[in-house]
């Protein structure tokens, strides 16, 4: 638990603290969609949010960015899931997510799902808007294409 001290505890949790309320089911989320796999996702957010350099932690712009983009590097490098057809996995946009070309998946989520602008979603990847603007396309196109009208 993060509050031991009572003294501390007057004070507010410690950013640590702080930061793991404010982003932790947020990342899950994110790497959850990315890898179709719930349980690596968890370790991916708590790998990120150990990641978080002290001084960044008090920027919360800068932070996000940070735990997002940690996030996708870490999404990059996971060994790929092969869902099932039952849970998480198995639901239909999940299945189609899946589908993308990683990149494109990475484009989709974090304008549709995180809801960043073009911009920072660019930022996030670490490629120009008109890179992300691709990939975007892309994905969406691909994502008609493989879901069910509803």
């Amino acid at each position: 638990m993060c509050d031991t001290d009572p003294q501390a505890r007057q004070a507010g949790p410690p950013v640590e603290c702080q930061l793991h309320e404010a982003y932790y089911k947020q990342l899950v989320r994110l790497a959850a969609l990315l890898t179709a796999d719930p349980d690596a996702a968890e370790k991916v957010a708590c790998d990120a949010l150990a990641a978080m350099p002290p001084w960044l932690a008090h920027r919360s712009e800068d932070a996000a960015r940070f735990l997002h983009r940690q996030v996708l590097i870490r999404c990059r490098h996971a060994s790929p899931h092969q869902p099932d057809a039952l849970g998480f996995a198995g639901l239909p946009v999940v299945r189609a997510l899946q589908q993308l070309p990683p990149l494109a998946r990475e484009a989709v989520v974090l304008t549709h799902y995180l809801d960043l602008t073009r911009k920072q979603a660019a930022i996030v990847s670490g490629v120009s808007e008109a890179a992300l603007q691709k990939r975007l396309g892309r994905g969406m196109q691909l994502l008609q294409d493989r879901l069910p009208l509803a």
